[in-house]
């Protein structure tokens, strides 16, 4: 089974999820720590095998971080949207990856 690692890039307000030596996708956003909030704003997929694997991956664990910051979230980005519901559904409990969403 493939171990996936998820790095916070700050200073490009992005998290990257890597496999073993090699980024496979990335999620843009804007963080407003003022009012404890954070915006998905384009999720991409790097490697392209595997694309909708790797983007449910990265929303799931970019998710479970924002719950853990206790941010409110908001996702305008369709293709991050997409990849979370997708996560949702693979999920056998969705207990701590649902998102305030707006």
């Amino acid at each position: 089974m493939n171990t996936y690692v998820l790095l916070n890039n700050r200073e490009a307000s992005k998290y990257d999820l890597y496999l073993p030596g090699q980024l496979v996708a990335a999620l843009h956003y804007n963080l407003d720590p003022t009012n404890h909030t954070m915006m998905f704003v384009y999720c991409e997929a790097i490697e392209k095998t595997d694309a909708n694997r790797h983007c449910r991956e990265l929303m799931k664990q970019a998710t479970e971080q924002i719950r853990n910051r206790r941010l409110e979230l908001t996702i305008t980005c369709p293709i991050a949207r997409k990849a979370l519901h997708e996560a949702l559904a693979e999920a056998t409990s969705t207990d701590g990856l649902v998102p305030a969403e707006r």
